[in-house]
């Protein structure tokens, strides 16, 4: 689905106030109990109403949140029920607080850094072209100007609708790979977008194992938790490739997917016992990383805009003199 920080702060909130709860000592039916009085959202307060009672019947945690279909992703759900299984839990709850702070932060970020160049659209949409402009001004021509605005700014608005609308993870997934195909082939874009992926894959992977969860599995749900197609792809053959024996080291070596100093990174960590420690260095790395490479993509494509703007001026501009000295000519015999 699609969220705003405010919703990533609030499912924040949600995990640190549990992870709190539970850390001092509260059962997990009480904390859920507590927090279902501070919810604020209707979904929230019948998911996690029916998980309670899921719960009260004997199910264990895992299996409530299981039972709730796609209330919470699949990363969520397995870090959770491994944290019950492995007396981790509040460690989890607290594990994807952090994790959802770091997502609302980016997005902030990256919405931010967006603003000036979404303003120049409109700006320009606005201005141009400069004759419905002028028949507003000079004669009023309230209609064909916001014709002219609606023709311009609709296919804008219609083609980031679609984008947002199939990129959600119940659509379709022809579709959403085609989308994935296409960003990751555009310049800046691309890269940031592989670097996040890398990011969150390693701080699914590191919190997961950590968690107690089976290395197979826990590497499968960590190329889900990326979002990236490609590392969801290249994990169908985790499970073969570990249960005959090959090192997760050289398994992501053969993946054929993974930059050169991750892979350097991994296999010294392997060989020392310190994997968790590296995934949560890398995870900070390929973090940063992206968001540099984002906030170059977005001033870039801003620039792009505006060199577009300021030849668009310099051109209507030429146009409107050429189109005054063609008068005079004409005047003047």
């Amino acid at each position: 689905m699609i969220l705003t920080p405010r919703q990533l702060v609030q499912k924040a909130d949600f995990y640190r106030q549990l992870g709190q709860m539970t850390e001092v000592g509260l059962t997990l039916q009480l904390a859920l109990e507590t927090a279902l009085k501070h919810a604020q959202s209707g979904q929230m307060k019948r998911a996690l109403t029916r998980v309670i009672e899921s719960i009260h019947q004997g199910s264990s945690f895992g299996e409530a949140l299981l039972a709730q279909g796609r209330w919470m992703p699949a990363f969520d759900i397995a870090l959770l029920g491994a944290g019950e299984q492995s007396g981790r839990l509040p460690a989890c709850f607290l594990k994807l607080a952090g994790y959802y702070d770091d997502r609302a932060r980016l997005l902030r970020r990256v919405l931010a850094s967006l603003a000036y160049p979404i303003f120049l659209v409109h700006i320009a949409a606005l201005v141009f072209p400069i004759g419905a402009l002028q028949n507003l001004v000079t004669q009023g021509a309230i209609g064909y100007f916001l014709l002219t605005k609606i023709l311009i700014l609709g296919p804008i608005y219609l083609t980031a609708g679609a984008i947002a609308y199939y990129s959600q993870s119940d659509r379709s997934e022809f579709v959403r790979r085609l989308l994935d195909r296409v960003l990751d082939l555009t310049p800046v874009v691309g890269s940031s977008r592989r670097s996040m992926a890398l990011s969150r894959f390693c701080l699914a992977l590191e919190a997961l194992i950590n968690a107690g969860v089976e290395t197979i599995h826990a590497f499968e749900l960590s190329a889900v938790a990326s979002g990236s197609f490609r590392l969801q792809n290249a994990s169908r053959d985790f499970r073969s490739q570990l249960e005959s024996g090959v090192p997760p080291s050289q398994m992501l070596d053969q993946a054929g997917i993974f930059p050169t100093e991750f892979l350097q990174q991994y296999h010294s960590a392997e060989l020392s016992g310190k994997i968790d420690e590296t995934l949560v260095r890398m995870h900070k790395y390929y973090e940063d990383q992206g968001a540099r490479q984002s906030h170059l993509a977005v001033v870039l494509g801003g620039g792009i805009i505006f060199g577009v703007v300021i030849i668009t001026i310099a051109w209507q501009v030429i146009q409107f003199w050429l189109g005054y000295f063609n008068q005079i000519n004409q005047v003047i015999p």
